[in-house]
């Protein structure tokens, strides 16, 4: 990443913390002004708050999506050694019994 690179990645960092978004589960690179964000917030409204933040970017990629209610009780998602929620896992079991 070059000096200007790291200063656009600076800046956004910056907004996205004015807007109020909760930004750890979130990462951010800029490779020759080409913006890439790619992460989890907690909710749709973050979601939408780091869209704003990131907009006015030359280029843009964005793939941020809000973590479900139910995986952010703690504030930091589902943790990626459980992956099914009750809910999902008794739907499949569901689906596969014969019964």
């Amino acid at each position: 990443m070059n000096n200007r690179d790291e200063t656009i990645r600076e800046k956004l960092l910056d907004r996205l913390t004015t807007l109020g978004v909760d930004a750890r589960n979130l990462a951010v690179e800029v490779e020759h002004g080409m913006v890439i964000a790619r992460g989890s917030v907690p909710n749709e409204e973050q979601r939408q708050r780091a869209i704003d933040a990131l907009i006015g970017a030359h280029e843009l990629q964005i793939a941020v999506r809000p973590v479900a209610p139910s995986d952010s009780d703690d504030g930091r998602g589902r943790p990626p050694v459980t992956g099914t929620s009750t809910e999902s896992a008794h739907q499949s079991r569901r689906q596969t019994d014969p019964t």
